[in-house]
């Protein structure tokens, strides 16, 4: 990462506003492939165990840039705190269809959101490819940014759809990077919610089967 330059952050609202900035240059069922250009998106086979569905799927960068995934999502602890999740992903239920995300949401334009969500980044460098998971609590409960229906669910039966998006920023001029820590002292970089949106790519994948009741 030729010319980056760190600054610091403090846990807190920082962790999703980020306080040091730095300019980076930085379907069917089953298996599933999509390609964005020069990212693929391959999806294995849903699963489901005790802790619920696990979806888990590659991201092969096959061009020439590194790439950003926006794949580490937070949660909040009791007393406000956020750590970093691997397995927490964003969950949208369109009435019986079900949307699997790891991007960044726009803000709704009737909100005002003095801290945009945003999640941390991954590094994909040219010609690698990275294994992720992501595991849904059944019934799957609806888990958005700025959600006003935090409480839907969805039992797993009820499904007849399920898909996958996953969003990237390509490692070029103009992309910037926050650094901070998360309240148990894991380190991350944070894109900036505004220039990070714009220039955003997203992965789709597509639909995806559902194991049924009693399948693993």
């Amino acid at each position: 990462m030729s010319g980056l330059r760190w600054a610091g952050c403090v846990v807190g609202l920082a962790l999703l506003l980020g306080c040091g900035r730095v300019a980076v240059r930085p379907e069917n069922t089953g298996r599933t492939s999509v390609a964005e250009a020069d990212v693929e998106l391959r999806v294995k086979p849903v699963e489901r165990t005790e802790a619920g569905l696990v979806l888990t799927y590659e991201v092969h960068n096959r061009g020439g840039q590194a790439v950003w995934l926006l794949d580490r999502l937070f949660e909040s602890g009791p007393t406000g705190s956020l750590r970093l999740n691997p397995d927490k992903a964003y969950v949208e239920l369109r009435g019986s269809e079900v949307l699997v995300s790891r991007m960044i949401y726009p803000v709704p334009d009737e909100l005002l959101v003095e801290v945009p969500e945003v999640p941390a980044v991954s590094r994909v460098e040219p010609g690698q490819t990275v294994s992720r998971r992501a595991v849904l609590a059944v019934p799957l409960r609806q888990w958005l940014p700025y959600d006003q229906d935090s409480a839907k669910e969805l039992p797993l039966e009820s499904v007849s759809e399920l898909r996958l998006r996953v969003g990237y920023l390509v490692d070029e001029p103009g992309v910037e990077l926050n650094e901070a820590k998360d309240s148990e002292g894991t380190p991350y970089m944070l894109p900036t919610y505004g220039k990070a949106l714009k220039v955003q790519k997203i992965l789709h994948s597509g639909p995806l089967s559902v194991p049924a009741a009693g399948a693993k």
